[in-house]
Protein backbone atom coordinates (compact mmCIF):
# COMPACT_ATOMS: atom_id res chain seq x y z
CA UNK A 1 0.00 0.00 0.00
CA UNK A 2 1.63 3.40 -0.51
CA UNK A 3 0.83 6.18 1.86
CA UNK A 4 1.07 9.86 0.55
CA UNK A 5 0.77 13.17 1.87
CA UNK A 6 1.57 16.69 1.58
CA UNK A 7 4.70 17.82 3.70
CA UNK A 8 4.65 21.20 4.67
CA UNK A 9 7.57 22.37 6.17
CA UNK A 10 10.39 21.00 3.57
CA UNK A 11 10.02 23.41 1.38
CA UNK A 12 11.05 26.79 1.29
CA UNK A 13 8.13 28.21 -0.13
CA UNK A 14 6.21 27.19 2.78
CA UNK A 15 7.57 29.25 5.36
CA UNK A 16 7.55 32.97 4.16
CA UNK A 17 4.78 35.15 2.92
CA UNK A 18 2.30 34.61 0.13
CA UNK A 19 3.30 37.74 -1.71
CA UNK A 20 7.44 37.32 -1.42
CA UNK A 21 6.64 33.87 -1.93
CA UNK A 22 5.69 34.19 -5.40
CA UNK A 23 8.47 36.53 -6.32
CA UNK A 24 10.67 34.03 -4.77
CA UNK A 25 8.74 31.50 -6.78
CA UNK A 26 9.33 32.74 -9.65
CA UNK A 27 13.06 33.57 -9.46
CA UNK A 28 13.14 29.63 -8.48
CA UNK A 29 11.54 28.63 -11.77
CA UNK A 30 13.75 31.03 -13.91
CA UNK A 31 17.27 30.13 -12.33
CA UNK A 32 16.25 26.20 -11.37
CA UNK A 33 15.37 24.28 -14.73
CA UNK A 34 13.18 21.49 -14.51
CA UNK A 35 12.06 22.78 -10.61
CA UNK A 36 8.54 24.27 -10.08
CA UNK A 37 7.18 25.86 -7.32
CA UNK A 38 5.26 22.99 -5.72
CA UNK A 39 4.91 21.28 -2.54
CA UNK A 40 7.10 17.54 -2.50
CA UNK A 41 4.62 14.75 -2.77
CA UNK A 42 5.72 11.79 -0.36
CA UNK A 43 4.94 8.42 -0.06
CA UNK A 44 5.11 6.11 3.08
CA UNK A 45 5.57 2.44 2.95
CA UNK A 46 4.35 -0.47 5.10
CA UNK A 47 6.67 -3.10 6.11
CA UNK A 48 5.91 -6.55 5.20
CA UNK A 49 5.50 -9.34 7.13
CA UNK A 50 5.96 -11.86 4.25
CA UNK A 51 8.55 -14.78 3.97
CA UNK A 52 11.18 -14.04 1.44
CA UNK A 53 12.84 -15.71 -1.17
CA UNK A 54 15.59 -13.46 -1.96
CA UNK A 55 19.38 -14.56 -4.13
CA UNK A 56 22.27 -15.72 -2.02
CA UNK A 57 20.41 -16.14 1.47
CA UNK A 58 17.76 -17.81 3.57
CA UNK A 59 17.35 -21.39 3.87
CA UNK A 60 19.05 -23.85 1.70
CA UNK A 61 17.20 -27.12 0.30
CA UNK A 62 18.80 -30.37 0.76
CA UNK A 63 16.57 -32.02 -2.40
CA UNK A 64 18.55 -32.43 -5.58
CA UNK A 65 15.23 -31.36 -7.43
CA UNK A 66 11.93 -29.66 -6.25
CA UNK A 67 8.97 -30.94 -5.05
CA UNK A 68 5.78 -29.59 -3.69
CA UNK A 69 6.60 -30.48 -0.36
CA UNK A 70 9.49 -29.03 -0.32
CA UNK A 71 9.04 -25.86 -1.94
CA UNK A 72 6.49 -25.11 0.87
CA UNK A 73 7.78 -25.96 3.61
CA UNK A 74 10.57 -23.01 3.38
CA UNK A 75 10.73 -19.98 0.99
CA UNK A 76 14.07 -21.43 -0.86
CA UNK A 77 16.96 -19.27 -3.04
CA UNK A 78 19.32 -21.92 -2.16
CA UNK A 79 19.53 -25.92 -2.97
CA UNK A 80 22.53 -26.88 -1.01
CA UNK A 81 24.75 -30.58 -1.96
CA UNK A 82 27.59 -32.21 -0.54
CA UNK A 83 29.23 -34.22 -3.31
CA UNK A 84 31.99 -36.99 -3.04
CA UNK A 85 34.70 -36.40 -5.57
CA UNK A 86 34.62 -39.72 -7.14
CA UNK A 87 31.26 -39.26 -7.80
CA UNK A 88 32.39 -36.20 -10.19
CA UNK A 89 35.83 -37.54 -11.51
CA UNK A 90 35.36 -41.57 -11.40
CA UNK A 91 38.23 -41.42 -14.10
CA UNK A 92 41.26 -39.63 -13.96
CA UNK A 93 40.80 -36.06 -16.13
CA UNK A 94 37.09 -37.71 -16.55
CA UNK A 95 34.40 -35.60 -15.61
CA UNK A 96 31.02 -36.33 -14.43
CA UNK A 97 30.01 -32.59 -14.75
CA UNK A 98 25.83 -33.65 -15.27
CA UNK A 99 26.21 -35.14 -11.53
CA UNK A 100 25.89 -31.16 -10.55
CA UNK A 101 24.11 -29.68 -13.72
CA UNK A 102 21.10 -31.75 -13.51
CA UNK A 103 20.55 -30.17 -9.98
CA UNK A 104 21.36 -26.69 -11.32
CA UNK A 105 18.71 -27.61 -14.07
CA UNK A 106 16.06 -28.91 -11.88
CA UNK A 107 16.13 -25.66 -9.43
CA UNK A 108 16.36 -22.93 -12.10
CA UNK A 109 12.19 -23.10 -12.90
CA UNK A 110 12.38 -22.13 -9.16
CA UNK A 111 14.95 -19.50 -9.43
CA UNK A 112 17.30 -21.33 -6.72
CA UNK A 113 21.08 -21.07 -7.31
CA UNK A 114 23.01 -24.27 -5.93
CA UNK A 115 25.96 -23.98 -3.09
CA UNK A 116 28.70 -27.21 -3.10
CA UNK A 117 30.88 -28.90 -1.00
CA UNK A 118 32.89 -31.51 -2.70
CA UNK A 119 34.15 -34.35 0.25
CA UNK A 120 37.24 -36.15 -0.13
CA UNK A 121 36.57 -38.21 2.85
CA UNK A 122 32.39 -38.97 4.28
CA UNK A 123 31.60 -40.80 6.54
CA UNK A 124 27.94 -40.89 5.19
CA UNK A 125 29.39 -42.84 1.95
CA UNK A 126 28.34 -45.49 0.85
CA UNK A 127 31.33 -47.89 0.56
CA UNK A 128 35.00 -47.81 0.75
CA UNK A 129 35.73 -44.86 -1.09
CA UNK A 130 34.59 -40.98 -1.28
CA UNK A 131 37.97 -39.95 -3.03
CA UNK A 132 38.22 -41.86 -6.44
CA UNK A 133 40.20 -45.33 -6.08
CA UNK A 134 42.17 -44.34 -8.84
CA UNK A 135 43.84 -41.78 -6.47
CA UNK A 136 45.54 -44.18 -4.56
CA UNK A 137 45.97 -46.91 -7.02
CA UNK A 138 48.37 -43.60 -8.48
CA UNK A 139 50.30 -44.19 -5.15
CA UNK A 140 48.78 -41.71 -2.45
CA UNK A 141 48.93 -42.81 0.40
CA UNK A 142 45.58 -42.81 2.80
CA UNK A 143 44.41 -44.08 6.34
CA UNK A 144 41.75 -46.34 6.86
CA UNK A 145 39.28 -45.21 9.02
CA UNK A 146 35.71 -46.49 10.84
CA UNK A 147 32.88 -43.66 11.49
CA UNK A 148 28.93 -44.28 12.29
CA UNK A 149 26.79 -45.79 13.94
CA UNK A 150 23.11 -45.25 15.76
CA UNK A 151 24.24 -41.58 16.60
CA UNK A 152 22.98 -40.18 12.81
CA UNK A 153 25.77 -36.79 13.47
CA UNK A 154 28.86 -39.34 13.49
CA UNK A 155 27.59 -41.13 10.13
CA UNK A 156 26.38 -43.85 8.35
CA UNK A 157 26.59 -47.05 8.32
CA UNK A 158 29.32 -48.11 10.45
CA UNK A 159 32.06 -49.45 7.50
CA UNK A 160 35.62 -48.97 7.07
CA UNK A 161 36.73 -46.10 4.40
CA UNK A 162 39.43 -44.77 3.80
CA UNK A 163 40.55 -40.80 3.99
CA UNK A 164 43.75 -39.40 1.89
CA UNK A 165 46.90 -38.01 2.96
CA UNK A 166 46.35 -34.52 2.35
CA UNK A 167 49.97 -34.34 2.65
CA UNK A 168 50.90 -36.65 -0.21
CA UNK A 169 51.93 -34.56 -3.17
CA UNK A 170 49.97 -37.06 -5.45
CA UNK A 171 46.66 -35.38 -3.59
CA UNK A 172 47.56 -32.23 -3.85
CA UNK A 173 48.57 -32.58 -7.79
CA UNK A 174 45.34 -34.92 -8.22
CA UNK A 175 43.00 -32.25 -6.32
CA UNK A 176 44.39 -29.13 -7.20
CA UNK A 177 43.43 -30.16 -11.29
CA UNK A 178 40.22 -30.94 -10.42
CA UNK A 179 39.38 -28.44 -9.02
CA UNK A 180 40.73 -26.09 -11.77
CA UNK A 181 38.91 -27.97 -13.87
CA UNK A 182 35.58 -27.08 -11.76
CA UNK A 183 36.72 -23.37 -11.66
CA UNK A 184 36.87 -23.35 -15.07
CA UNK A 185 33.40 -24.52 -15.74
CA UNK A 186 31.89 -23.10 -12.81
CA UNK A 187 33.30 -20.10 -11.41
CA UNK A 188 31.15 -17.02 -11.94
CA UNK A 189 27.81 -18.98 -12.97
CA UNK A 190 24.95 -17.38 -12.36
CA UNK A 191 23.62 -20.45 -11.10
CA UNK A 192 26.20 -21.13 -8.64
CA UNK A 193 25.59 -19.30 -5.52
CA UNK A 194 28.91 -20.21 -3.23
CA UNK A 195 31.43 -23.29 -2.85
CA UNK A 196 32.49 -24.48 0.82
CA UNK A 197 36.13 -25.13 1.08
CA UNK A 198 35.70 -28.67 1.29
CA UNK A 199 38.25 -31.40 0.35
CA UNK A 200 40.00 -31.77 4.39
CA UNK A 201 38.67 -33.79 6.71
CA UNK A 202 35.87 -35.92 7.56
CA UNK A 203 32.63 -34.57 5.73
CA UNK A 204 35.16 -31.71 4.69
CA UNK A 205 35.00 -30.15 7.75
CA UNK A 206 38.35 -29.75 8.77
CA UNK A 207 38.68 -32.07 11.66
CA UNK A 208 40.69 -35.31 11.08
CA UNK A 209 42.30 -37.92 12.90
CA UNK A 210 45.17 -37.51 10.68
CA UNK A 211 46.12 -33.79 10.41
CA UNK A 212 48.29 -32.31 8.12
CA UNK A 213 50.89 -29.58 8.33
CA UNK A 214 48.98 -26.17 8.84
CA UNK A 215 51.33 -25.19 5.57
CA UNK A 216 49.50 -28.13 3.49
CA UNK A 217 46.48 -26.84 4.84
CA UNK A 218 46.50 -23.44 3.35
CA UNK A 219 48.04 -24.82 0.72
CA UNK A 220 44.14 -26.01 -0.15
CA UNK A 221 42.56 -22.85 0.16
CA UNK A 222 44.76 -21.65 -1.99
CA UNK A 223 43.83 -24.66 -4.46
CA UNK A 224 39.68 -22.91 -4.39
CA UNK A 225 41.61 -19.47 -4.18
CA UNK A 226 43.43 -20.04 -6.85
CA UNK A 227 40.27 -22.01 -9.02
CA UNK A 228 37.82 -19.25 -7.90
CA UNK A 229 37.75 -15.71 -8.59
CA UNK A 230 33.81 -14.53 -8.79
CA UNK A 231 31.99 -17.37 -6.95
CA UNK A 232 32.14 -16.61 -3.19
CA UNK A 233 33.89 -19.15 -0.81
CA UNK A 234 33.51 -20.36 2.81
CA UNK A 235 36.01 -21.82 4.89
CA UNK A 236 34.89 -24.50 7.94
CA UNK A 237 35.28 -23.24 11.22
CA UNK A 238 36.60 -25.62 12.65
CA UNK A 239 40.07 -25.28 12.10
CA UNK A 240 41.10 -22.10 13.75
CA UNK A 241 44.91 -22.03 12.59
CA UNK A 242 43.93 -21.76 8.86
CA UNK A 243 40.92 -19.38 9.50
CA UNK A 244 42.60 -16.94 9.64
CA UNK A 245 44.70 -16.70 6.19
CA UNK A 246 41.20 -18.26 4.60
CA UNK A 247 39.98 -14.72 6.42
CA UNK A 248 42.63 -12.90 5.17
CA UNK A 249 41.44 -13.77 1.15
CA UNK A 250 38.23 -12.43 1.45
CA UNK A 251 36.83 -15.96 2.37
CA UNK A 252 33.05 -16.19 3.99
CA UNK A 253 32.64 -18.49 7.51
CA UNK A 254 30.87 -21.85 7.99
CA UNK A 255 30.18 -23.58 11.08
CA UNK A 256 28.28 -26.82 11.08
CA UNK A 257 26.67 -27.56 14.57
CA UNK A 258 24.93 -25.26 15.70
CA UNK A 259 22.78 -26.10 18.47
CA UNK A 260 25.46 -27.73 20.60
CA UNK A 261 25.55 -25.48 23.80
CA UNK A 262 29.84 -26.38 23.36
CA UNK A 263 29.73 -25.24 20.19
CA UNK A 264 27.80 -21.78 20.90
CA UNK A 265 30.10 -21.08 24.03
CA UNK A 266 33.13 -21.95 20.89
CA UNK A 267 32.83 -18.90 18.97
CA UNK A 268 34.12 -15.72 18.08
CA UNK A 269 36.28 -14.22 20.80
CA UNK A 270 36.19 -17.29 23.03
CA UNK A 271 38.69 -19.98 23.35
CA UNK A 272 40.64 -21.09 20.40
CA UNK A 273 38.85 -17.94 18.53
CA UNK A 274 40.12 -15.19 21.38
CA UNK A 275 41.96 -12.47 19.58
CA UNK A 276 40.84 -13.41 16.11
CA UNK A 277 38.85 -9.57 15.95
CA UNK A 278 38.84 -10.55 11.78
CA UNK A 279 36.38 -13.10 12.79
CA UNK A 280 34.02 -10.82 14.05
CA UNK A 281 33.91 -8.36 11.29
CA UNK A 282 34.21 -10.91 8.74
CA UNK A 283 30.30 -10.84 7.57
CA UNK A 284 30.68 -7.64 6.09
CA UNK A 285 32.84 -9.00 3.46
CA UNK A 286 31.60 -12.08 3.02
CA UNK A 287 28.58 -14.70 3.65
CA UNK A 288 28.19 -16.52 6.94
CA UNK A 289 26.13 -19.63 6.59
CA UNK A 290 25.17 -22.77 9.79
CA UNK A 291 24.10 -26.04 10.24
CA UNK A 292 21.76 -27.23 12.68
CA UNK A 293 24.22 -29.93 14.97
CA UNK A 294 20.99 -32.41 13.98
CA UNK A 295 17.65 -32.32 13.61
CA UNK A 296 14.43 -31.17 15.80
CA UNK A 297 13.80 -34.28 17.37
CA UNK A 298 17.65 -34.49 17.95
CA UNK A 299 17.61 -31.19 20.00
CA UNK A 300 14.56 -32.39 22.08
CA UNK A 301 16.19 -35.70 22.70
CA UNK A 302 19.27 -33.63 24.37
CA UNK A 303 17.25 -31.14 25.75
CA UNK A 304 18.57 -28.26 23.38
CA UNK A 305 17.39 -25.49 23.17
CA UNK A 306 15.63 -24.34 19.92
CA UNK A 307 15.85 -20.64 20.68
CA UNK A 308 18.90 -20.51 21.59
CA UNK A 309 19.94 -21.80 18.51
CA UNK A 310 18.18 -19.54 16.69
CA UNK A 311 19.39 -16.54 18.58
CA UNK A 312 22.99 -17.77 17.99
CA UNK A 313 22.65 -17.28 14.37
CA UNK A 314 20.90 -14.07 14.11
CA UNK A 315 23.56 -13.12 16.79
CA UNK A 316 26.01 -13.64 14.07
CA UNK A 317 24.76 -12.28 10.93
CA UNK A 318 23.96 -15.75 9.56
CA UNK A 319 23.41 -15.15 5.52
CA UNK A 320 21.96 -18.81 4.71
CA UNK A 321 20.65 -21.72 6.74
CA UNK A 322 21.09 -25.47 5.74
CA UNK A 323 17.75 -27.24 5.85
CA UNK A 324 18.43 -30.37 8.10
CA UNK A 325 16.45 -29.05 10.63
CA UNK A 326 13.57 -32.17 9.86
CA UNK A 327 10.04 -32.05 10.86
CA UNK A 328 9.33 -30.15 13.45
CA UNK A 329 5.45 -29.07 15.19
CA UNK A 330 3.48 -26.38 14.52
CA UNK A 331 4.44 -24.22 17.79
CA UNK A 332 8.53 -24.35 16.39
CA UNK A 333 6.93 -22.49 13.23
CA UNK A 334 7.25 -19.14 14.56
CA UNK A 335 10.61 -19.13 15.59
CA UNK A 336 11.91 -20.29 12.08
CA UNK A 337 10.06 -18.22 10.51
CA UNK A 338 11.84 -15.37 12.80
CA UNK A 339 14.94 -16.58 11.32
CA UNK A 340 13.70 -17.04 7.98
CA UNK A 341 12.74 -12.78 7.87
CA UNK A 342 15.85 -11.88 9.37
CA UNK A 343 18.48 -14.24 7.93
CA UNK A 344 20.47 -12.23 5.64
CA UNK A 345 19.67 -8.65 4.32
CA UNK A 346 15.58 -7.82 4.93
CA UNK A 347 15.56 -4.38 2.73
CA UNK A 348 12.63 -1.84 3.56
CA UNK A 349 11.87 1.42 1.54
CA UNK A 350 10.62 3.34 4.29
CA UNK A 351 9.57 6.53 2.74
CA UNK A 352 10.31 8.52 -1.00
CA UNK A 353 9.73 12.28 -1.40
CA UNK A 354 10.33 14.32 -5.10
CA UNK A 355 8.95 17.10 -6.65
CA UNK A 356 5.38 16.32 -7.90
CA UNK A 357 6.32 18.04 -11.38
CA UNK A 358 9.33 17.95 -13.71
CA UNK A 359 10.57 19.62 -16.92
CA UNK A 360 11.27 17.22 -19.97
CA UNK A 361 14.88 16.91 -20.37
CA UNK A 362 15.79 17.79 -16.35
CA UNK A 363 16.20 15.81 -13.67
CA UNK A 364 14.18 15.06 -10.43
CA UNK A 365 15.60 14.40 -7.27
CA UNK A 366 14.34 11.36 -5.14
CA UNK A 367 15.13 11.68 -1.33
CA UNK A 368 14.68 8.68 -0.19
CA UNK A 369 15.05 6.64 3.60
CA UNK A 370 16.14 2.82 3.62
CA UNK A 371 16.12 0.56 6.14
CA UNK A 372 17.96 -2.63 6.48
CA UNK A 373 16.09 -5.06 9.51
CA UNK A 374 17.99 -8.00 8.86
CA UNK A 375 21.34 -9.13 10.52
CA UNK A 376 23.12 -8.99 7.51
CA UNK A 377 23.69 -7.85 4.11
CA UNK A 378 23.80 -8.36 -0.20
CA UNK A 379 27.12 -10.23 -1.24
CA UNK A 380 25.98 -10.63 -4.63
CA UNK A 381 26.59 -7.94 -7.76
CA UNK A 382 23.35 -5.59 -7.22
CA UNK A 383 22.04 -2.39 -8.21
CA UNK A 384 19.20 -0.16 -6.68
CA UNK A 385 17.81 0.73 -10.56
CA UNK A 386 15.25 3.67 -11.05
CA UNK A 387 13.11 3.49 -13.70
CA UNK A 388 10.06 5.88 -15.33
CA UNK A 389 7.40 3.93 -16.88
CA UNK A 390 4.51 4.82 -19.32
CA UNK A 391 0.70 3.77 -18.88
CA UNK A 392 1.71 0.31 -20.29
CA UNK A 393 4.28 -0.09 -18.11
CA UNK A 394 7.13 0.17 -20.45
CA UNK A 395 9.70 1.56 -19.75
CA UNK A 396 10.69 5.28 -20.91
CA UNK A 397 14.02 5.81 -19.05
CA UNK A 398 16.04 4.34 -16.30
CA UNK A 399 18.96 5.14 -14.26
CA UNK A 400 21.23 3.06 -11.79
CA UNK A 401 21.43 4.52 -8.11
CA UNK A 402 24.89 6.04 -7.07
CA UNK A 403 24.20 3.72 -3.92
CA UNK A 404 25.80 0.63 -3.94
CA UNK A 405 23.35 -2.08 -2.19
CA UNK A 406 25.99 -4.34 -1.30
CA UNK A 407 27.06 -1.35 1.34
CA UNK A 408 23.62 -1.23 2.97
CA UNK A 409 24.32 -2.74 6.75
CA UNK A 410 21.77 -3.53 9.08
CA UNK A 411 20.29 0.15 10.26
CA UNK A 412 17.99 2.92 8.56
CA UNK A 413 19.74 5.61 6.38
CA UNK A 414 18.99 8.41 3.92
CA UNK A 415 20.25 8.65 0.20
CA UNK A 416 19.15 11.23 -2.81
CA UNK A 417 19.51 10.08 -6.30
CA UNK A 418 18.95 11.95 -9.09
CA UNK A 419 16.57 10.69 -12.10
CA UNK A 420 17.05 11.98 -15.14
CA UNK A 421 14.04 12.55 -17.43
CA UNK A 422 14.01 12.11 -21.27
CA UNK A 423 13.99 15.49 -23.31
CA UNK A 424 11.18 14.36 -25.60
CA UNK A 425 8.54 13.10 -23.31
CA UNK A 426 5.09 14.48 -23.79
CA UNK A 427 2.66 16.15 -21.38
CA UNK A 428 0.79 13.50 -18.91
CA UNK A 429 1.15 11.59 -15.76
CA UNK A 430 4.15 9.01 -15.39
CA UNK A 431 5.13 6.43 -12.93
CA UNK A 432 8.30 5.95 -10.73
CA UNK A 433 9.36 2.64 -10.14
CA UNK A 434 12.62 0.78 -9.01
CA UNK A 435 13.95 -2.54 -8.50
CA UNK A 436 16.63 -4.21 -6.77
CA UNK A 437 18.76 -6.10 -9.38
CA UNK A 438 21.36 -7.94 -10.95
CA UNK A 439 23.30 -6.00 -13.23
CA UNK A 440 23.41 -8.81 -15.72
CA UNK A 441 19.93 -10.03 -15.09
CA UNK A 442 20.83 -13.83 -14.49
CA UNK A 443 19.62 -13.98 -11.16
CA UNK A 444 16.09 -12.85 -9.70
CA UNK A 445 15.10 -9.15 -8.47
CA UNK A 446 16.03 -8.73 -4.79
CA UNK A 447 12.61 -8.66 -3.27
CA UNK A 448 11.27 -5.89 -0.26
CA UNK A 449 9.55 -6.18 2.52
CA UNK A 450 6.73 -3.32 2.02
CA UNK A 451 3.53 -3.30 0.64
CA UNK A 452 3.76 -2.00 -2.69
CA UNK A 453 2.23 -3.12 -6.00
CA UNK A 454 4.92 -4.82 -7.55
CA UNK A 455 5.81 -7.03 -10.68
CA UNK A 456 8.55 -9.68 -10.29
CA UNK A 457 10.49 -6.95 -8.14
CA UNK A 458 9.72 -4.31 -9.31
CA UNK A 459 8.00 -1.64 -7.14
CA UNK A 460 5.69 0.83 -8.28
CA UNK A 461 6.46 3.71 -5.62
CA UNK A 462 5.00 7.23 -6.97
CA UNK A 463 3.51 9.06 -9.95
CA UNK A 464 5.21 12.32 -11.42
CA UNK A 465 3.84 14.62 -14.43
CA UNK A 466 5.33 16.47 -16.78
CA UNK A 467 3.83 19.48 -17.70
Amino acid sequence: MIHAHKNHTSHPCAVIPQAISIVLCAVMVLSWPGVLCAEPVTHTFRESEALLANPGQGWMSQQTRPSQDATARFPYALVYRRINWVDVEPEPGQYRWDVIDRVIDAWKGQHAAVAIRIMTCNAHSQGYYSSPKWLFDAGCRGFEYVEGGDDPTKGGKRITRIEPDYADPIYLERHGAFLAAMGARYDGHPNVAFLDIGSYGVWGEWHTQHPAPVEVRRAIVDLYVQAFHDTPLVFMTDDAQVLPYALSKGIGLRRDGVGSPWHEQNWIGTGKYTGMTAMAESWKKAPVIFEWYGNYDYFQQRQWSLESAVAFMLKHHVTAINDNIGRFPDQAKPLLDQLTRLAGARLVLRKITHAPTVTPGQSITLSMTWANVGVGKIYQDTVLRLLLLDQNEQTLSSVIAVSDPRTWLPGEFEMSEPMPVPARLAAGEYTLALELADQEGHRPNFRLAIECPEKDGRYTVSRIKIP
